[in-house]
């Protein structure tokens, strides 16, 4: 039996260890006569070489529209052929080696003896997984996150979420889609707490007899550890995406009601931002409530235990006896608890003066898509032959001019193409998109072993190349460059679009 003290000094200790064994995942691996000659024996320089490749794999899938391969693995597995003394193509090997045996670790169940305080007890922790394959793509897990951005990217701040941290790496990386899904993620964490402050109140208005100190000290140590120094973490945050939404606007300018996929789903971060610091900080100062109001609900129950105790005849019988008359005056004092009771403050005034939430004066997408599964793939095939029609027409028209502007290719573009590619500013998407980019590397995409996914209505540059034919994708790069000269479209519906011009240079 553990002493009280001890209990105390290992809570959650198999959170501890899951950190460890996490460690112990991928050092405890197999090790084929073939691989310690090809990394001369030396367990180290493995350990090092493993580590690459997950932060490796990391950076990729965090970048917008990218994704890892095992062909991607390779080709960066090949570039520190020199700086691990094996040949280059030995790379595939290597590659199969870390996904399958040490990562993957060959499919196989790996559990971890661990001690776990609450009773006392050695168990089985849970299987560790770090790499998942999603279409032909690898993908780390939450579990892999923590542990790469607990190695670097959280530094001192060990109670910074993990979800907070992908966001800020998703925004770095323009994969705004993402991005955005993490924030929801953020704005429900908050009001999560929020919801279970409110309901430790009730509880404690309402029966604080069942509300143990315990409890109460768990939910005020999780808003000072999770609230208390994040402001200015959001804040920092929230510049970055300032910043990226202004050089949107720098490149795009947009005078109808529908703008940009991108854009949209920038400003709902921005307020999904909004929404985190204005509920947290709410939520950190209603702890001062929630401890003022438990120890006035505590003082309050032992008044009461104290007054279910009076002895009526000892306090008032037996004195009445023996007062005099000269006393009498004072008997007014011994009746004072019967005729002045203390009742539960279950409110304040200030409750219907508190501000309440405005009503949503407009509809906001929640990214709920009540679609049938047929109506969903027709429209993403329309949009993807799209995408694929407006890459064809700037090659097509870039195989016969070396430089031009995107005004140029325009004039050649039959009116009733162009309204076409307008909707749903697919075009002007695409030209955004595409100077995001700043330089298409053509003949690096055609070098490497793709594996084309189909996307569900996204535009996809590497699924767009790879639906044309083959001279048209020629060239070496392609530059693209954005003018000051501002140039109006004309959409099928008699709406405007206006945007900046594009420089756009073909090198062979």
């Amino acid at each position: 039996m553990i002493s009280a003290e001890s209990k105390e000094l290992l809570q959650d200790f198999e959170k501890r260890m899951r950190f460890v064994n996490l460690i112990k995942y991928w050092l405890q691996r197999s090790k084929p006569t073939e691989i310690r000659e090809l990394l001369h024996n030396d367990d180290d320089k493995t350990d090092n070489l493993i580590l690459m490749v997950m932060v490796f794999i990391m950076d990729s899938t965090l970048r917008y529209g990218e994704r890892c391969t095992k062909q991607d693995i390779t080709a960066f597995l090949r570039k520190l052929a020199d700086v691990y003394d094996y040949e280059p193509e030995s790379a595939k090997m290597l590659t199969d080696y870390i996904i399958t045996d040490v990562l993957q670790s060959n499919g196989k169940v790996r559990s971890f003896d661990t001690f776990y305080n609450s009773d006392e007890q050695f168990r089985d922790q849970r299987s560790l997984i770090l790499l998942e394959q999603q279409s032909g793509s690898y993908v780390l897990t939450n579990e892999a996150y923590e542990f790469l951005f607990r190695t670097k990217e959280i530094d001192s701040e060990l109670d910074f979420s993990v979800n907070r941290f992908k966001l800020q790496e998703f925004i770095k990386r323009g994969n705004y889609g993402k991005a955005l899904r993490e924030s929801r993620e953020l704005v429900s964490r908050v009001r999560n707490l929020k919801t279970r402050m409110d309901d430790f109140m009730l509880r404690c208005r309402t029966n604080i007899s069942e509300v143990s100190i315990d409890e109460y000290e768990e939910i005020v140590s999780q808003i000072k550890d999770s609230f208390e120094d994040e402001n200015k973490q959001l804040s920092d945050i929230r510049t970055l995406v300032s910043a990226k939404l202004q050089a949107i606007a720098d490149a795009q300018i947009n005078t109808d009601e529908n703008i940009g996929q991108t854009e949209q789903e920038i400003r709902e971060i921005l307020e999904n931002i909004d929404t985190v610091i204005s509920e947290q900080s709410r939520v950190f100062n209603q702890k001062f409530s929630l401890s003022e109001l438990y120890a006035d609900l505590l003082d309050d129950s032992f008044s009461y235990l104290q007054a279910g105790r009076f002895d009526l005849e000892q306090e008032l019988l037996l004195p009445l006896q023996k007062m005099q008359l000269q006393d009498s005056k004072n008997v007014g004092k011994l009746f004072a608890p019967l005729y002045r009771p203390i009742f539960s403050q279950m409110f304040g005034i200030d409750f219907f003066y508190r501000r309440q939430n405005a009503i949503r004066e407009s509809n906001r997408d929640d990214g709920i898509d009540i679609v049938s599964d047929d109506n969903a793939e027709t429209a993403a095939d329309i949009r993807n032959k799209r995408y694929v029609e407006i890459i064809k027409g700037l090659l097509t028209f870039a195989d016969k001019n070396s430089i031009f502007c995107f005004s140029d290719y325009l004039a050649v573009v039959p009116k009733e193409q162009v309204q076409e590619q307008l909707r749903e500013k697919s075009l002007p998407d695409v030209m955004l998109k595409l100077y995001g980019l700043g330089e298409i590397d053509v003949a690096g995409w055609r070098a490497e072993q793709q594996d084309i996914i189909v996307p569900v209505g996204e535009f996809d540059l590497s699924y767009c190349l790879s639906e044309l034919p083959e001279e048209l994708i020629q060239m070496q790069t392609i530059l693209i460059q954005k003018l000051d000269e501002v140039i109006t479209l004309l959409d099928a519906e008699g709406g405007s679009i206006k945007m900046n011009n594009f420089k756009i240079e073909v090198r062979r």
